[in-house]
């Protein structure tokens, strides 16, 4: 077990490190296109990147996930899966490209957003197909492969795109560029995928693509339902307060959306190993399940934190003040980060269980409700009500997976006092962060105290025990030849 705990942690950080990099490289690229552009450019770039997401459920079929957890299982499944899908999201992506052209003829208003949507859906076969791959590396635990192949995007999209911003380029071309970025990380994970994992060409049939759907049709209605969740914020703003604040609104929402990728990473590590450890008995899947719920609580209230804390110091630093406006919608979008990587890790925990239809049901209802709130909250508080909506969305969320995952099973992992701990330690790091602003302390000598009375708070509260400490340390420091070896 001390071998496969130090595979997660490999994977971990590995993956954590590259997104934070290459997060980093974007959010930079974002700040320029804000800059240079404004609020109402950044409104149709947000619009369309949502309109062209919207369509990206049906082309993955939800067949992230189930890659993770059957290869995490299987692992010589990885080539003959590998064509089936390749096989399957080629067929989605024709059929989606058809009804994308027709929406954006018909409901899309303005050249300029048209022909950005086309563009962003072209890139989006490129796209689906990097993420598959990537989550065939993830589920043989090959962590560096993805790495790379996210990197090379990152690198040449972010520095194309920042040189193509700066000498006066407009949206198309940040488009074009996203789309030749895309078509070269792909390219690129495929050959890795050859070299490294297995021949990936094998000849599939019209049976085995019925029993791929009906074996990830669970997993479809969870993305449905996700991206209809995700999205449903910005749909409505756009139509019903206009490009200015759905800008205003993307900007809060690209911070916070700036560390979604620590769930993830965390996912990919963790995932595969809880869907093996649950053939073992609810003990063998406890074990691992509460590292990985604990840690993301823990980061997930950190970060909450220090962006809500001093949302004001951010969005003035990054975004100027033509951006004011989202200075309180960061401050509850940050609020529900916190919730959202809590009910990440839950709804991962549902997936190692089989209980993806539960996941399909929480989320509906959250949906139905969400949506009931924008329409009450958007006229009056416009991008400050969506951010309402979506904080107060996260809590339902929150009961329900915990309500899904089995009270009795939440008292026996121990949850309740894990979380009342890590709580508090945010709720005083928010107040802190809060009377910082208002003593106009330097922004980045407050980023620094914030993160060390958090965790100075963390170990005094006992939601971060010394033991735990040096496990994570242990796990993360041990020497080389024995990293070589594992």
């Amino acid at each position: 077990m001390e071998a496969a705990n130090r595979k997660i942690a490999l994977n971990t950080i590995l993956l954590s490190a590259t997104e934070f990099f290459t997060r980093m490289v974007s959010l930079v690229l974002v700040i320029f296109v804000a800059r240079r552009l404004g609020p109402g450019m950044m409104g149709i770039y947000a619009f369309a990147l949502t309109f062209v997401n919207f369509f990206d459920i049906f082309i993955s079929f939800g067949l992230e996930r189930y890659i993770q957890r059957e290869v995490g299982r299987q692992p010589d499944l990885a080539g003959p899966l590998f064509s089936q899908v390749f096989a399957l999201k080629l067929l989605a992506y024709l059929s989606s490209a058809v009804v994308i052209v027709i929406l954006s003829l018909t409901i899309v208003e303005g050249d300029l957003k048209r022909w950005v949507v086309w563009l962003l859906s072209l890139s989006l076969f490129f796209r689906t197909n990097i993420t598959s791959s990537n989550c065939f590396f993830r589920a043989r635990q090959q962590a560096k492969y993805e790495a790379l192949v996210v990197i090379s995007f990152r690198l040449v999209y972010g520095g194309a795109g920042l040189a193509a911003i700066l000498s006066g380029q407009g949206l198309l071309t940040l488009a074009s560029l996203e789309l030749a970025a895309q078509a070269g990380a792909c390219s690129l994970a495929w050959w890795l995928f050859i070299k490294k994992i297995g021949n990936p060409f094998h000849r599939v049939t019209w049976n085995n693509l019925l029993t791929l759907v009906r074996s990830t049709k669970d997993f479809l209605l969870i993305r449905v339902v996700l991206t209809v969740y995700a999205s449903l914020n910005m749909f409505m703003l756009s139509f019903m307060a206009g490009d200015t604040v759905t800008g205003i609104y993307a900007a809060a929402l690209r911070l916070c959306g700036s560390f979604d990728f620590l769930p993830d990473a965390f996912t990919g590590a963790f995932l595969p190993v809880m869907s093996r450890q649950i053939k073992s008995g609810w003990e063998s899947f406890a074990t691992v399940f509460r590292p990985f719920f604990k840690y993301l609580l823990v980061i997930g209230l950190g970060l909450a934190a220090v962006l809500g804390g001093m949302a004001e110091g951010f969005i003035l630093l990054i975004f100027g003040a033509a951006f004011k406006p989202a200075i309180p919608t960061l401050t509850i979008l940050a609020l529900s980060l916190a919730l959202t990587f809590v009910n990440l890790s839950l709804s991962n925990g549902l997936i190692a269980l089989d209980r993806e239809r539960k996941i399909v049901r929480i989320i509906l209802l959250a949906v139905a409700f969400n949506l009931c709130l924008n329409l009450a909250l958007i006229p009056v508080y416009q991008q400050n009500g969506a951010a309402g909506a979506t904080l107060i969305s996260e809590v339902l969320v929150l009961f329900l997976m915990l309500q899904a995952m089995g009270w009795s099973q939440v008292r026996i992992l121990g949850l309740g006092r894990v979380t009342l701990r890590a709580l508090l330690a945010g709720l005083l790091s928010f107040g802190l962060g809060r009377g910082l602003v208002a003593w106009q302390i330097n922004f980045f000598a407050g980023l620094a105290l914030m993160a060390l009375v958090f965790f100075v708070l963390m170990v005094c509260t006992g939601a971060l025990s010394r033991q735990e400490l040096l496990e994570a340390w242990n796990l993360i420091t041990w020497k080389r030849e024995e990293l070589e070896a594992s």
